[in-house]
């Protein structure tokens, strides 16, 4: 539930618990007026009645005494007096104003009190009357405070309505700034920090606004931050694999080729006329051709690693030129697998190509190490400033119990993660199959070159090898 629909729902209940209690009180204070009303009433009929009991002995006409001081009773709102004779009988009554038609039974029955009934006795002067009854009705006096009460409620419900209203409008404007800051923590956790959110509305969404516009302003920083020191520590690595490089090709691979030469030469000595005894030419010529044969095999190894080291030949050709030299060469050693690429035209950075290059070695290499597929799939698109790359294979998927978090792309992880990017590894059920996905942001000013068409793409297979 919404912050505004949470504050209309406290709103409405604290109205209604208003009204309620509004209800009581009000109940109260009706009952009493009523009880205070009718009593009066009553006693003001009372004294009347004594009244004319004194009157009457000095009165000629009693009957037409009488019956005029049942007329004056007539249009009473609450007293109605009835003459009765010597045999119990109704001799006269008034007649009670009727102003209650409109009000309900159940309005009567909660509120009126115990109905009840005052009887006077008359002077013997009186007969045949002998007696004056005076019942007391409340429910012309119901009758009004019926009318209050929805006076009353009327205007209540119309107060609740327009604070309801007024409240629902303020806390609209007040929390409309929310929706532009919510908006702005989403490019945030996208990796987009360009985004600023001009402060307006209430102070507190002014100054949540300024706080996020420098919230915002400092991860930009320290994205570039971060970015720069991915670069140097690229960079270090290419100079530490370059220095291991150089090692190995001017340590190790003379040792290689004077075990070759060493080798020859032996090979050379067995030969039959040297002066050699017959039974040790055979072994020795042997034993000369499986060392040749292991130096030429370490050879290859050698200019192999110093392949995967040297970041090839990138800063010249570019990454696409550099993924299919990469892609060639692995189709003529896997002349069971198609390698396919789509690849777009475009200057990246040396340093954000080889990052890419890198990674898509890996999840390739990581394929044929670990699967068996028969169809390989690169594809790099450059959209929304990001460079995104995705390796797919058909291998049979990840290894029982494995979560394609081997070393190599735990490492690879790493890297694009230290240059603001993400590496993600998921299996895919039809066919079985592994992808590796991710993307790295690309500095301002980069992007494809004109005219690139997303949908075509570099395919090599063992028949283009």
């Amino acid at each position: 539930m919404s912050l505004k629909a949470r504050l209309a729902a406290t709103l409405t209940i604290a109205f209604l618990v208003i009204l309620l209690i509004g209800g009581i009180v009000t109940y109260k204070q009706a009952r009493d007026n009523i009880v205070t009303e009718l009593s009066a009433a009553r006693s003001v009929a009372m004294n009347r009645v004594a009244q004319l009991v004194a009157e009457l002995p000095a009165t000629r006409d009693v009957p037409g005494k009488l019956a005029a001081f049942v007329r004056t009773f007539n249009g009473d709102r609450h007293v109605k007096v009835i003459l009765i004779n010597s045999l119990g009988v109704i001799a006269d009554q008034s007649r009670l104003a009727k102003d209650y038609d409109s009000m309900p039974d159940w309005f009567v029955q909660l509120l009126a009190p115990d109905p009840s009934t005052t009887i006077m006795p008359l002077s013997a002067i009186s007969a045949p009357v002998t007696s004056v009854a005076i019942l007391v009705d409340p429910r012309n006096e119901l009758a009004d405070t019926w009318f209050d009460l929805l006076t009353g409620l009327a205007i209540l419900i119309l107060f609740v309505v327009i604070a309801f209203v007024a409240v629902w409008m303020v806390a609209g404007r007040a929390l409309r700034p929310l929706a532009t800051i919510e908006a702005a923590f989403v490019r945030i956790g996208t990796g987009d920090y360009d985004g600023k959110v001009h402060p307006f509305g209430p102070p507190e969404m002014r100054r949540l606004a300024e706080g996020l516009n420098v919230m915002n302003r400092r991860l930009e920083e320290i994205s570039a931050r971060n970015r720069r020191l991915s670069e140097q520590l690229l960079r270090l690595q290419d100079e530490e694999r370059a220095d291991l490089a150089r090692d190995l090709h001017d340590e190790v691979g003379p040792l290689l080729f004077a075990i070759d030469v060493d080798a020859s030469a032996i090979a050379r000595l067995a030969r039959p006329g040297n002066a050699l005894e017959a039974d040790k030419v055979a072994p020795l010529r042997s034993r000369a051709e499986a060392i040749k044969a292991a130096s030429h095999r370490a050879r290859k190894e050698v200019r192999r690693i110093l392949t995967n080291l040297r970041p090839g030949t990138m800063p010249g050709l570019g990454l696409k030129a550099s993924l299919d030299d990469m892609l060639e060469d692995l189709a003529r050693r896997h002349t069971d697998v198609r390698f396919t690429a789509q690849v777009p035209d475009g200057d990246w950075g040396g340093t954000l190509e080889v990052l890419v290059l890198r990674a898509v070695r890996e999840a390739v290499n990581n394929a044929l190490r670990h699967g068996r597929p028969s169809h390989i799939s690169i594809r790099i698109t450059a959209d929304g400033g990001r460079l995104s790359f995705a390796v797919t294979d058909d291998g049979g998927g990840l290894q029982t119990g494995g979560t394609g978090g081997g070393f190599g792309l735990i490492g690879m992880r790493e890297r694009v993660e230290a240059a603001g990017g993400e590496l993600t590894v998921s299996e895919i059920f039809l066919p079985p199959g592994v992808s590796v996905e991710g993307y790295v942001p690309l500095p301002k000013g980069t992007g494809p070159a004109e005219g690139w068409d997303d949908g075509g793409g570099a395919a090599i297979s063992e028949d283009d090898a």
